[in-house]
């Protein structure tokens, strides 16, 4: 008997040794577990407010009725009806396979998955690197957390993130307005970068050869407007709306001024204009490459909003990822940070217990808005300081 699980332990370990010597299957596994920890999150968490918002107005479309006209007085406010056509079309459309928030949540894991074979099979870094970034994004309880327990889109918006910048690192403009129109069509995000890509094409192309894949995005954009056109303009006025709250809330930094009394409604777009600048002209004087001007782009548009919660500070952090090749010591600062982080997303929907609780604030205290994003600031740090270190870049292509 004793020899049997002796066997048994050694099979065991050749299984896992030879797993792991094999870099496709360690990739599989590593995604298949995954995928199983957020089936796991899944059935023990509700998935959160946002979660409420995609099935309210998604139900509308699935029943072919339009979502920008929802009633006033009912569960979710029609101000919320504030993305774009496409993304209620999709979710009407994962509703019609099965008219439930689990079918939704379970294609937010599935693109989580997708992420993962991504970075592991495409991206052409080294396989340490790689490994790094994957392990984080597939158990690090921040982004289990902000996107799983409270369920949210933006595991597609990474997804497209990712598949942008496979794109550019491998000189694919076609598959880069691609991902670029969806991600506009989906959440305006293509449009904080756009600019950024445009100048690239027109090094890369020419003036006249841009125009093709500039006017094709474009018009991809458009033409997902036309669903439910003109009721669908009704999303510009609802963002505005909110975008213009009389003082910041949740974890926006700019909770720092309105406490020291130098708010105003208009300092979150005039912040967002002035350092969206800033990144072209610093890409146009050759200071960066497309890849950084894009992810910074996207932190420009994001990190000022005045309603900033937990889930979109990821979206600002995890694309840094992806051009940053970490130290070990920022690694281990960047899970550490990971932890207060995380407590800090549970807070907003659950009493953490007394101690931690003094710690962490409640939302919309100072101490959370630091907590929050004190990973951000991690992987800003390194990457500030891996550019000190790095030669001149030259952004020049051949045409």
């Amino acid at each position: 008997m004793e020899d049997v699980r002796h066997s048994e332990r050694l099979g065991a370990r050749g299984l896992l040794a030879a797993v792991w010597a094999d870099w496709k299957l360690r990739v599989i596994a590593l995604t298949a577990v995954a995928l199983i920890v957020r089936l796991v999150v899944i059935a023990v968490t509700d998935g959160g407010a946002d979660l409420a918002i995609y099935r309210f107005f998604g139900g509308f479309a699935l029943h072919g009725v339009n979502p920008y006209d929802a009633p006033a007085g009912g569960p979710i406010e029609p101000r919320f009806a504030d993305s774009p056509p496409l993304e209620f079309a999709l979710f009407a459309g994962l509703l019609a396979l099965h008219d439930s928030a689990a079918t939704l949540r379970i294609f937010f894991a599935l693109c989580d998955a997708g992420t993962l074979l991504l970075i592991g099979f495409a991206f052409p870094f080294a396989r340490a690197w790689r490994w790094r970034v994957l392990v984080f994004y597939a158990f690090n309880p921040f982004v289990l957390t902000g996107w799983t327990a409270f369920a949210e889109d933006k595991t597609l918006l990474f997804l497209l993130i990712a598949a942008l910048l496979l794109a550019l690192d491998g000189g694919r403009l076609a598959w880069a307005w691609a991902a670029t129109a969806a991600l506009t069509a989906l959440k305006f995000l293509g449009a904080f970068f756009a600019p950024a890509l445009a100048l690239h094409t027109v090094r890369a192309l020419g003036w006249r050869r841009a125009l093709i894949p500039v006017g094709l995005c474009a018009a991809a954009v458009a033409l997902t407007c036309l669903l439910w056109f003109p009721d669908s303009l009704h999303m510009l006025d609802n963002r505005r709306d909110r975008a213009a709250i009389p003082e910041p809330i949740h974890a926006s930094p700019l909770l720092f001024l309105s406490h020291a009394g130098l708010y105003a409604t208009w300092l979150p777009q005039l912040l967002m204009i002035v350092s969206l600048i800033v990144v072209i002209a610093l890409y146009a004087r050759e200071r960066l490459d497309v890849k950084e001007a894009v992810v910074l782009s996207i932190a420009a548009g994001y990190v000022y909003l005045p309603d900033q919660p937990s889930n979109r500070i990821l979206l600002v952090l995890l694309p840094f990822l992806l051009l940053v090749d970490l130290s070990r010591r920022a690694w281990i600062l960047l899970w550490i940070a990971s932890l207060p982080a995380a407590a800090a997303v549970i807070e907003a929907s659950r009493p953490l217990p007394g101690g931690l609780a003094q710690l962490i604030g409640p939302s919309g205290s100072l101490r959370q808005v630091v907590w929050l994003h004190l990973p951000l600031l991690v992987v800003f740090a390194s990457w500030i300081r891996e550019r000190s270190r790095a030669a001149p870049i030259s952004v020049s292509v051949s045409k």
